[in-house]
């Protein structure tokens, strides 16, 4: 299945005073565990409307509204990224992002790296997909790159990008 043939998993509607976010459902209900009325009850007790049409629930909510959601996931994704930095665990000493969430710059103690930590980028692929796609960009517009640094040198020690990732899951 090629990029252009996959539903979008988020798309934003925007008029005057209401913003629409359509949402796959599996990222609302990944169990497959709630009901279309257990869906409309959790939004309406959010203060926002929404309505199951098929495998994605259509949120309206105020812009407001969307714009406090935007700073919770730049919140989230902040504290996420500040429990990783204090983890001695792994190797990462830093975080950057853009405030667009399309650039991740992780700096990491070289002589700690381990390939296996290549593996936080998926998370960093989701938070700012999903924090795009809400702030209005197309699916097909959404980019973010992710780049482990070594903190000593400054150099590049892996580099990549959600676009790529979604690639290689379509092959």
């Amino acid at each position: 299945m090629d990029a252009d043939s996959t539903p979008a998993a988020v798309e934003v509607e925007e008029d005057l005073v209401s913003v629409d976010v359509r949402v796959a459902r599996s990222l609302v209900d990944p169990d497959g565990a709630l009901t279309d009325d257990d869906i409309v009850a959790a939004a309406d007790a959010q203060g926002m409307a929404a309505v199951v049409d098929g495998d994605s629930v259509v949120y309206t909510m105020s812009k407001p509204q969307r714009d406090e959601m935007l700073a919770e996931m730049r919140s989230s994704a902040q504290d996420s990224i500040d429990d990783m930095v204090s983890d001695t665990s792994n190797s990462v000493t830093d975080v950057e992002i853009d405030n667009a969430m399309t650039s991740f710059r992780v700096s990491v103690d070289r002589q700690q790296f381990s390939p296996l930590e290549s593996m936080l980028v998926l998370g960093f692929y989701i938070q700012g997909a999903l924090y795009q796609q809400f702030a209005g960009a197309s699916p097909d517009d959404v980019e973010v790159t992710v780049d482990f640094i070594d903190d000593a040198t400054g150099e590049v020690l892996e580099s990549g990008s959600y676009q790529e990732w979604r690639k290689n899951l379509e092959q």
